[in-house]
């Protein structure tokens, strides 16, 4: 099922970025990769590489912030670099203005640590980010995933998708397994569970609490439970205040910390103005389905059973991962974003690329595949024109492309990593 060496797709993205740019930042939850990312930079160009999650390195960080930033020979490759704080990126930032050497400094970090104006400001025009997601499907086959620029640059190659070899317990057993590496790896579902769980508390109770001021980190974990369950779906905060018994002040403010440790991200609505009742509401997923799996107390055999209420929310939160992770790779620039017309038609994932073409994708935790799964995607296609590329149903059925007309098609799930 794995490849021998996991490697990332984003590898070459790095290394064009490291020819351009004097910094490049690697974002992305913990235990997603970064780190053996960094090695295999170090490993390619040399360099000093620093880790500061080590605490005497941290607190030589925090003591001298220019003397650390100056230290070493180049590519300086500073892992967890959030734990030092604005003032050595400033000092980065100081360096990467008298040097003017492209790939000077490579910084991972496990927050959304640039997403403050003055941070963000600093290295503006010197740095490039790149998103380390957990694993895609692809990676943990030793394969890129080409799915987007494929339904984009040549989407009649879909309808000649044979038959899939991967069924539903499959693809149930992928959603729990998730796509962080180390659990992924695990055999023992007991011990898997146990990873996630420790996973999620240390970064409520590590991470969280040195971004910010947070007294009961027990409620950031609840808080993530509640979001699990409602993976998915548009978020209120109205509803989540009443369900949780917090202030919606705060929920608000839990959930902005979930997403900078990069645990939930929201997909925004997508609108041309085609219509004066778009819903406005984004809709919220959790980043790993192994994590939300084990949050819900759910299984593939759990998932498999007749009635499963949890089980399309996670299909759906799968398939928009899996092209969220596509998406840091692609030749194309291309934004996630999900339609609804209230009372009207809706689409789960909204791909749009730069140039404006659009492709529709639904997600459907069934096998068999009928044109009313079609209404929506069939709505956007006769609103947009010739600027809709294709509409896809993605399915758990083992069913190779099936036309249901005009630039709409149905595929298995797999399809989004098995193309010829």
């Amino acid at each position: 099922m794995f490849a021998s060496d996991l490697g990332r797709s984003c590898s070459s993205l790095v290394d064009a970025y490291l020819t351009a740019f004097r910094v490049v930042i690697l974002n992305g939850p913990r235990q997603a990769g970064k780190t053996t990312l960094l090695h295999h930079v170090h490993a390619a160009r040399g360099g000093t590489l620093l880790n500061l999650d080590d605490e005497q390195l941290l607190q030589a960080a925090l003591s001298d912030p220019i003397a650390f930033a100056s230290g070493g020979a180049e590519p300086r490759l500073i892992d967890e670099v959030q734990r030092a704080g604005d003032p050595l990126v400033r000092a980065i930032k100081a360096e990467v203005d008298v040097g003017r050497r492209p790939g000077s400094y490579v910084l991972a970090g496990s927050t959304r640590f640039l997403a403050t104006p003055s941070l963000s400001e600093s290295l503006a025009g010197r740095a490039a980010v790149v998103d380390v997601w957990p694993f895609s499907q692809g990676e943990f086959e030793g394969r890129t995933d080409v799915f987007i620029d494929t339904v984009f640059d040549d989407p009649d190659s879909l309808l000649e998708l044979g038959p899939s070899g991967v069924g539903r317990e499959e693809y149930f057993a992928r959603i729990c397994r998730g796509g962080f590496p180390e659990p992924a790896l695990m055999e023992n579902p007991r011990a898997r569970r146990a990873w996630f769980r420790a996973y999620a508390q240390a970064i409520a109770e590590r991470d969280i609490r040195e971004m910010a001021r947070v007294n009961e980190p027990s409620a950031i974990v609840s808080l993530l439970v509640y979001l699990a369950s409602i993976t998915a779906q548009e978020h209120n905060t109205a509803n989540t205040s009443n369900r949780m018994g917090l202030h919606r002040s705060t929920v608000n403010r839990y959930l902005e910390l979930l997403e900078a440790v990069f645990l939930v991200h929201r997909l925004p609505v997508w609108s041309r103005n085609l219509t004066a009742r778009v819903v406005k509401h984004p809709k919220l997923h959790l980043t790993d389905t192994g994590l939300a799996a084990v949050l819900l107390g759910v299984a593939p055999d759990s998932l498999a059973k007749p009635v499963a209420p949890a089980r399309g929310p996670l299909v759906e939160t799968f398939i928009v991962n899996e092209l969220a992770k596509q998406a840091t790779w692609s030749e194309a620039s291309v934004r996630l974003h999900h339609w609804r017309v209230s009372g009207g038609a809706e689409v789960d994932v909204i791909l749009e690329r730069d140039d404006g073409q659009v492709v529709g994708v639904e997600a459907k935790a069934k096998d068999t595949v009928v044109a009313d799964d079609f209404r929506g995607l069939a709505a956007l296609r006769d609103l947009l024109g010739p600027e809709f590329t294709m509409g896809v149903v993605l399915h758990t059925g083992k069913h190779g492309a099936i036309s249901f007309g005009d630039r709409l098609v149905s595929l298995p799930i797999s399809a989004l990593w098995h193309l010829p």
